[in-house]
């Protein structure tokens, strides 16, 4: 009799320990040496105190809020982010623009991701390099950079990032998708 309550004791200590591996440890993500590659989607806010969607390409400079999540390997997260985007310069279109007959330009960009694990938060910074193409209607963002700072499980955390996003059609529906890996050191 009390080999069979061992037993189920020693079953429940195996059940607990296999639901905490598979529940806990994927939000426990972020040590140094790991790679995080999120999806990310959400909306896109563009400030302006014109009428009408300003672009670039009108020789109007925009900025942008993003918000929105991210899930993938390295959990889930709140997403926020502010990209700046100059007035165009015919004279710094980015070549992987012009080769497709796009406009474009650099691009200047703050995401911050907040983990739901007491506050873990991730601050990545865009670096020379980031830039944006566009059609005129949809904007794509190719960038990448250095993680500014970590907090939570990601204290101290350094390495880099790059991004891959673009806006959803029709233009000006506000609604972005894109893919962020990032490469803790």
């Amino acid at each position: 009799m009390k080999t069979g309550m061992f037993i189920k004791t020693g079953i429940f200590v195996a059940l607990t320990a296999l639901l905490v591996a598979v529940f806990a440890i994927p939000e426990a993500q972020g040590i140094n040496g790991q790679t995080l590659n999120l999806r990310i989607w959400g909306a896109n806010l563009i400030s302006s105190d014109e009428d009408g969607i300003p672009t670039p390409i009108d020789g109007r400079a925009i900025t942008a809020f993003q918000s929105g999540v991210a899930r993938g390997h390295g959990g889930s997260a709140s997403v926020f982010a502010s990209i700046a985007l100059p007035a165009l310069d015919p004279g710094q279109i980015p070549p992987d623009c012009a080769g497709l007959g796009l406009a474009g330009g650099p691009i200047f960009q703050t995401i911050v991701l907040t983990y739901n694990d007491e506050g873990s938060l991730l601050s990545l910074v865009a670096g020379p390099g980031s830039f944006y193409c566009t059609d005129g209607e949809i904007f794509t963002i190719e960038s990448g950079g250095d993680i500014a700072a970590g907090n939570g499980r990601f204290e101290g955390a350094t390495g880099t990032w790059e991004l891959t996003a673009q806006t959803l059609p029709p233009g000006g529906t506000g609604l972005f998708t894109g893919e962020i890996s990032i490469d803790l050191n």
